[in-house]
């Protein structure tokens, strides 16, 4: 029952960003007068299609991309269906700026579907706050035996003579998390203030190899933030998320073989997606969909033949060159982007298999 609902989940997730982004171009698309013969969800065989007005709406088998069929599109040169389109209602008949919009409007939603699902998990989750309170105490662990209690601010850590000014929670799990940390006995000094009162304890410091740093039983307090704080926030995470592709394309620069290896395809996300699930977290797996669609928006922003960004900057050549870029070449390039997306995505996918084995 787990793994159904696994995979329900994982359609629903890819689904719902696909869908957001194929929306994007679809809408000013129609908003500008272009042709869109179909709009799919999904890649492979139909298992849905509904025609309204001029435009067929499609489900297909995998629910790993989707398109709109849009009229002057250099693969739809040829298709029955828009042979007697007029010009006007082509993306050749349309102005360049208005086309760089429509390429770049799939884009723009996943950015928004991000943004609005991160803002909304820090408008309702509370944050860990930036200071040296403690939130609570674990029973039986160091701190709890020393007699720490949650609200207490931590000032000060003492370990083998050496001490630590602690400002923030973050301050103490890199003193207790330090490499060339190893106490000589036991125990470490720590000073912190509750209420009025300066207090001094004596607490045991247990090492866990598993996060390679010393554990004392507590955990940081947290408040819930306005809904300013919160778009703050957001924003903060979402800029976080879309710079992640720079720093793996400069590793892949760097280190191709192994920055390849680590690259996950459908079945990695779906294991990541899986897991997720089952903690039955739902701001974890907001989170989860908001890091996909940042990822999605900022790869296809790639001027790679095949991907968003390279649309744009084929309109943009064109209007320098006050001419059309040949639809064969412009096509074969297309083709040539496509199958080295297809090719990536098919060799992280065995990859992905291989770490089951």
């Amino acid at each position: 029952m787990q793994t159904i609902i696994n995979i329900l989940v994982f359609f629903v997730i890819l689904g719902a960003i696909v869908l957001i982004h194929e929306l994007g171009h679809f809408l000013t698309a129609k908003l500008f007068g272009v042709y869109c013969a179909e709009f799919s969800i999904g890649m492979g065989p139909k298992l849905f299609s509904k025609k309204k007005g001029e435009t067929d709406y499609q489900i297909r088998v995998l629910p790993i991309g989707g398109y709109v069929a849009m009229a002057g599109e250099a693969d739809q040169e040829d298709s029955e269906l828009m042979k007697d389109v007029p010009y006007e209602r082509t993306l050749k008949g349309i102005k360049t700026w208005k086309k760089c919009i429509i390429m770049l409007a799939g884009v723009f939603m996943n950015f928004v579907l991000a943004l609005v699902l991160l803002i909304g998990i820090y408008s309702f989750v509370e944050v860990q706050t930036n200071t040296s309170e403690i939130g609570s105490v674990v029973k039986n662990n160091g701190a709890y035996n020393a007699g720490v209690q949650a609200g207490d601010t931590i000032n000060k850590i003492t370990i083998n003579g050496e001490e630590h000014i602690i400002a923030s929670f973050s301050d103490i799990q890199s003193v207790l998390s330090n490499e060339n940390l190893q106490l000589d006995t036991d125990t470490m000094q720590i000073s912190l203030k509750r209420g009025n009162q300066n207090i001094e304890k004596t607490v045991e410091g247990k090492y866990n190899s598993e996060s390679k740093s010393y554990v004392i039983g507590i955990t940081a307090a947290t408040k819930k933030l306005t809904f300013v704080e919160a778009i703050r926030q957001g924003i903060n995470q979402f800029i976080e998320y879309a710079l992640l592709i720079f720093t793996t394309l400069g590793k892949l620069i760097t280190d191709l073989t192994h920055t390849v290896s680590q690259l996950s395809g459908p079945v990695g996300i779906y294991t990541v997606t899986a897991q997720v699930t089952q903690s039955g977290s739902i701001s974890t797996l907001l989170s989860l969909t908001a890091l996909l669609s940042t990822n999605i928006g900022m790869f296809n922003l790639l001027p790679i033949p095949g991907l968003d960004g390279s649309q744009v900057l084929f309109a943009l050549v064109e209007k320098i060159i006050r001419r059309e870029i040949p639809t064969k070449m412009k096509y074969a390039l297309q083709m040539a982007g496509l199958i080295l997306a297809f090719g990536l995505m098919i060799f992280v996918t065995i990859n992905d298999i291989g770490k089951f084995f």
